[in-house]
């Protein structure tokens, strides 16, 4: 896993270090990339499932520019990459997916998000080891969904509480299902 993120991290660092390699939007901006995001947030805190995990958690997140294609029902989403750090040592993950945004007022919004999660975590403990702190989450490659509400300030800079959930979804039996949630504080920067 960590050879995994030491890849992905390098990706990125090529993405942001090459901006002019790519196409110019609508609006004149040469950068592909729209919105930066970074927080802490609480480590399984279980709003969907027990915990058993613990910490806080450093987040970062990349969001893109919208898909300049009407995707019918979906409606025009933006892709992200990102990431969630366990300061302590327990489940990390990398994800990548699309998220949708809504207004509510001028100056708050809605954000919801779905995609793939790849973590360091358990998938499952054998029979004659099992570990009562760490999660089972059945397989390294999982289903991420986020729901975040904020408040946009000074134009650029907006404030929110995200909660995102990883789980297969019951697809490899409900023993190997706890899932992982994380709730917290995230700014972000729209460029």
């Amino acid at each position: 896993m960590v050879k995994k993120l030491k890849i992905f991290l390098l990706v990125l660092i090529f993405i942001l270090k090459t901006p002019h390699i790519f196409a110019f939007d609508k609006k004149g901006s040469a950068s592909f990339i729209n919105e930066v995001k970074t927080g802490i947030v609480g480590h399984d805190v279980g709003v969907f499932g027990r915990q058993k995990e613990e910490g806080l958690n450093s987040t970062f997140e990349f969001l893109f520019q919208k898909i300049n294609y009407n995707l019918l029902w979906l409606g025009k989403p933006r892709p992200h990459v990102g990431a969630t750090i366990n300061m302590g040592g327990d489940t990390s993950q990398a994800y990548a997916g699309v998220t949708w945004d809504y207004k509510l007022t001028k100056k708050m919004f809605f954000n919801f998000s779905w995609g793939l999660s790849v973590h360091n975590g358990d998938k499952i403990h054998s029979a004659s080891n099992v570990v009562t702190d760490k999660k089972e989450l059945g397989s390294s490659v999982l289903f991420r969904e986020a729901a975040e509400i904020g408040w946009n300030f000074y134009g650029k800079d907006s404030i929110s509480i995200r909660l995102d959930h990883i789980s297969n979804a019951n697809l490899w039996g409900e023993d190997s299902n706890e899932g992982l949630d994380t709730l917290g504080i995230v700014y972000s920067y729209r460029f």
